[in-house]
């Protein structure tokens, strides 16, 4: 069923168009490679680069053609996770926030928080934030020992940060989502060390398992 002039697709038009995200953003990133690579990011304006290579991947994987009723939640899912949605809008075009995964809101909050614009100007926060966004995205990849340097440092840095935002009196639900991406690379931490006495791979599944053993459960 084409689905292009239904009330669904319209709300979720406008949710995006809610994010100030242009035609501009889009073209500018599109030669973006389908899997993330932040390495080339404008840390002058990285909420905009940001923004327009996850847009560039998002309409190559999901508006190539008409969109359908079936592509819907998957693409609203998409949108969340990549930061363009927030909780009430992401409930307001029928997903279950309370069902999210901590990985999930992980992500969707870093890119959010650096969308936000809110480390423009901040060429090391800039840098630092992508390399945790990277790890992030990374979580199903083989380990390798510049992998695990990427992961100890971006947990590091998460710490410190927020340790900074609580500092300076940041809002209470920016600590509570840094301190959620600090818990998600704590779950991934245990999970490594895991593949590296067991040789059983990583993966969200397993990261997930072991978020909700260490601090969800506990």
């Amino acid at each position: 069923m084409d689905i292009n002039n239904s009330t669904s697709y319209q709300n979720l038009m406008r949710s995006l168009g809610s994010q100030n995200v242009t035609a501009t953003d889009t073209e500018q990133a599109a030669s973006a490679s389908q899997k993330a690579d932040y390495s080339s990011v404008d840390t002058d304006r990285v909420s905009v680069s940001l923004r327009a290579e996850k847009l560039s991947r998002i309409s190559s994987e999901f508006f190539s053609g008409t969109i359908n009723s079936q592509q819907i939640p998957d693409l609203v899912n998409r949108l969340y996770e990549d930061g363009f949605l927030t909780n009430d809008d992401y409930r307001d075009l029928g997903g279950d926030a309370q069902s999210v995964s901590a990985i999930t809101e992980a992500a969707g909050f870093l890119s959010q928080f650096v969308m936000g614009e809110a480390v423009d100007g901040d060429s090391e926060a800039a840098r630092s934030l992508i390399n945790v966004i990277e790890v992030i995205d990374g979580i199903d990849q083989t380990s390798s020992a510049l992998g695990r340097r990427k992961e100890t440092e971006a947990y590091e840095f998460v710490a410190n940060y927020t340790d900074l935002l609580e500092e300076a009196g940041a809002p209470a639900s920016v600590i509570d989502g840094f301190k959620n991406v600090m818990d998600v690379l704590g779950a991934l931490d245990a999970v490594r060390k895991t593949e590296q006495s067991t040789g059983a791979l990583t993966s969200y599944a397993s990261v997930q398992e072991a978020y909700d053993d260490l601090f969800k459960n506990s």
